[in-house]
């Protein structure tokens, strides 16, 4: 497409989102509210799968040991608990570990209950680990009960699958829901042109009766709904990003470790891209929808 062309293009589009003020508007303002709505299931969908990472950076399984174990029986169920695939670290905390561990958290204030117990010491030895895959912590557990010297495992296997459930179903929905929205708004958008091709109806005809192509007739509409669409993201960034903003400052009040939402700076890219993409998406598509039948001569 020549420059000038281009140029009469947008002029022609720039004219007739200020002819239809009133449906322009409304078009810009429903793209907006679509879009934000995609953009909150977008933010939530990439802040569940953060959390849930976080979660499971945190679900680790507890490996006791039998009372009798001896340090050479622990290396050796260190290095068997180590040497499965889906262990990514194993720590060691030994009888005394927990001891001092009891002493300074359980029992603060009142140590002196705990004292005489370093000779017999009432606690086991045990490995705190972290797998890769939570996913399958049920096999892991599984290899972990056939070591010999185990005593018991403490997992969160209850938590993991609720965890993960919750996880799967958030990205499900966002994604019928961001599919049905995308729907929404070409539809909206299309009926907001449709009137401006309407009104111009007779001048297509004789555009076309004079030999006019198609693309040349379809390009400034195209532009108008790209123009409409993308000023639409432009406001649903705008007003997604302060309401992100304010309320990622209101959880850091809270200070809730699992629930700390991902920086604004991680955010913001993705959303914008994904707003100016859906944005001059739906604006061509709707375009393209709409001039469908007086392009028929």
């Amino acid at each position: 497409m020549s420059m000038g062309r281009f140029k009469y293009s947008f002029s022609q589009a720039r004219k007739n989102i200020w002819r239809n003020g009133l449906m322009s508007l409304a078009s810009l303002f429903t793209i907006a509210s679509c879009l934000i709505i995609l953009g909150i299931f977008t933010m939530l969908t990439m802040n569940v799968n953060h959390i849930t990472a976080e979660i499971k950076n945190q679900c680790e399984i507890e490996f006791f040991m039998k009372d009798d174990a001896n340090e050479q029986t622990v290396t050796r169920i260190g290095e068997q608990i180590r040497a499965m695939e889906n262990v990514k670290e194993a720590v060691l905390f030994t009888k005394a570990d927990r001891l001092d561990y009891a002493k300074k958290d359980a029992f603060e204030g009142r140590e002196e209950l705990l004292e005489g117990y370093e000779k017999d010491n009432p606690f086991s030895d045990s490995y705190k680990i972290t797998l890769k895959d939570i996913s399958k912590t049920s096999e892991t557990v599984s290899q972990m009960e056939a070591i010999d010297g185990v005593d018991h495992i403490n997992n969160q296997q209850d938590f993991v699958d609720l965890v993960l459930a919750f996880s799967n179903m958030i990205k499900k929905c966002s994604i019928v829901i961001m599919a049905v929205l995308l729907i929404v708004a070409i539809v909206i958008i299309s009926n907001a042109i449709k009137l401006t091709v309407f009104n111009r109806r007779k001048e297509i005809n004789i555009m076309k009766y004079i030999g006019a192509t198609d693309g040349f007739i379809r390009v400034p509409f195209i532009i108008e709904g790209m123009l409409i669409g993308l000023l639409g993201a432009v406001l649903a960034f705008a007003l997604s990003s302060w309401g992100y903003v304010a309320l990622s400052g209101y959880m850091d009040k809270l200070q809730m470790d699992l629930l700390t939402l991902l920086p604004y700076y991680e955010t913001a890219p993705v959303m914008a891209v994904i707003f100016i993409f859906a944005g001059c998406v739906i604006g061509m598509v709707g375009s393209l929808i709409s001039m469908r039948k007086y392009l028929r001569v």
